[in-house]
């Protein structure tokens, strides 16, 4: 039997808010409403949200014709305190700024200039938007989103669950490289107005003024655990200069990686960006052809819950980390990094309508973009270590580590499962991200610029 968060959100969604999607859209001015249908399963949720399909049938007063709509409705879960404590609160109302203000307002920036960048295709379409309270949820802050269903459009999720061959890289890089793109061109064009986009992005702190442990603390802690635990059992291969950084890490930062990470958090003018924030393979859906082929020929970014105004190497080590396999890092890094920073600067110029001598452009020409990625592609790394094992595991796994998440992500369960998910094989490609970034220099660069401060 449906809980009685499920039958109060069905009902919101059938009634008060397919209303609200109609108000809201133009498309549906001279329409009535003939039928609300929402459904849910487990496999449509997310890990912090509950997913819906909701197909509206209208009839047109002018055609007569009845138009179908088949749309996702995004609500979040969890109570009061574990939205809190997980800062879910301060996520989704960012998310729901990302959509519906963000978006919009790069658009309509766009639309002067002579720019092949289209960025409404960067996302599904918003048929609504809101953060706030909702009586008929609850009597604390909700977020409500309502994208256009675009798997009826032959949009899905990675073909591939595991590690993203080079046509999936190229094409999240050439979409995130577009995104940042608009940032810097607002902010050189319009800076009051980029400003105050900014503004209206709630700071998403990895630490708590109260001194209590918040979900950063505790996965970012499990993460930096258990690849110490996992090398200390491997002194043959953990020697050199990735031994000596990472003994650095551990005596600074193993108690308190988010001090980390909101150092690695500050603004670092010009090169900040309104990022994506969790720019994975599980966040984006991918078009294929109709041939049968693996090759990807269109995309979507969903699930904005981690933005925030900071580097743009949050997103890019993120996705490269993540999402390349080792043989690809060793073979592609840099070509895999020009190709963001070609899409980059180009959407610059293209935007700008100047050339690459531009004065304004030389702060963002590649060796400037290169030096300031490699102070913060560390990010990508912390990331690896908490996360990678929620992606490399089993099912099985996986289903009891979201359960001892949301039941009590501070016990010894949690915990257990946390360490052992996907065993040392996982473990491994966690020490194969690490040994990348140091022979990069990039633990070296930031470990010593931040000790020496």
């Amino acid at each position: 039997m449906a809980s009685k968060r499920m039958q109060k959100s069905l009902k919101f969604i059938e009634g008060e808010l397919t209303n609200l999607i109609l108000v809201n859209n133009a498309e549906y001015s001279d329409c009535s409403l003939i039928e609300s249908k929402a459904s849910t399963s487990p496999q449509f949720d997310g890990f912090m949200t509950a997913i819906f399909k909701l197909n509206i049938t209208v009839k047109s007063h002018k055609s007569h014709e009845k138009i179908n709509c088949d749309l996702i409705v995004k609500l979040m879960k969890g109570s009061e305190d574990f939205r809190t404590t997980t800062k879910y609160l301060t996520q989704f109302r960012n998310e729901v700024y990302i959509y519906g203000k963000v978006i919009p307002a790069f658009t309509a920036f766009l639309k002067d200039k002579n720019s092949s960048i289209e960025c409404e295709k960067w996302v599904p379409k918003v048929y609504y938007h809101f953060y706030g309270k909702v009586p008929a949820l609850s009597n604390f802050p909700e977020s409500v989103l309502v994208l256009d269903n675009v798997s009826s459009l032959g949009f899905r999720n990675p073909l591939s669950y595991f590690e993203l061959d080079l046509d999936h890289l190229f094409f999240m890089l050439k979409t995130i490289g577009e995104y940042h793109a608009l940032s810097y061109a607002m902010r050189i064009s319009d800076e009051d107005h980029f400003k105050k986009l900014v503004d209206g992005i709630v700071p998403l702190c990895y630490q708590d003024n109260n001194n209590g442990d918040n979900a950063y603390d505790v996965l970012h802690k499990i993460g930096l655990v258990r690849l110490f635990e996992y090398l200390d059992r491997r002194s043959d291969v953990y020697v050199g200069r990735v031994k000596d950084e990472l003994e650095s890490l551990r005596r600074k930062y193993l108690n308190c990686p988010t001090k980390m990470l909101d150092l690695l958090r500050g603004d670092d003018h010009p090169y900040s960006v309104i990022q994506h924030g969790d720019y994975n393979r599980n966040n984006v859906l991918f078009k294929y052809d109709d041939g049968g082929s693996k090759k990807p020929i269109d995309m979507r970014m969903i699930d904005f819950q981690e933005v925030r105004y900071g580097s743009p190497a949050f997103d890019l080590s993120f996705v490269l980390f993540m999402n390349a396999s080792s043989a690809t890092r060793d073979q592609h890094w840099e070509e895999l990094l020009h190709y963001y920073h070609d899409t980059l600067f180009k959407s610059l110029m293209e935007i700008l309508d100047c050339d690459e001598d531009d004065e304004r452009l030389e702060v963002y020409k590649y060796e400037s973009f290169y030096k300031h990625f490699s102070r913060f592609a560390i990010y990508g790394v912390f990331i690896v270590a908490h996360f990678l094992p929620w992606m490399d595991c089993s099912l099985k796994e996986c289903e009891l580590l979201a359960y001892h998440f949301k039941t009590n992500m501070k016990s010894q369960e949690f915990w257990d499962i946390s360490m052992s998910a996907g065993g040392d094989a996982t473990n491994e490609k966690i020490f194969d991200v690490v040994k990348h970034a140091s022979k990069m220099g990039y633990l070296k660069v930031v470990l010593d610029e931040k000790e020496a401060g």
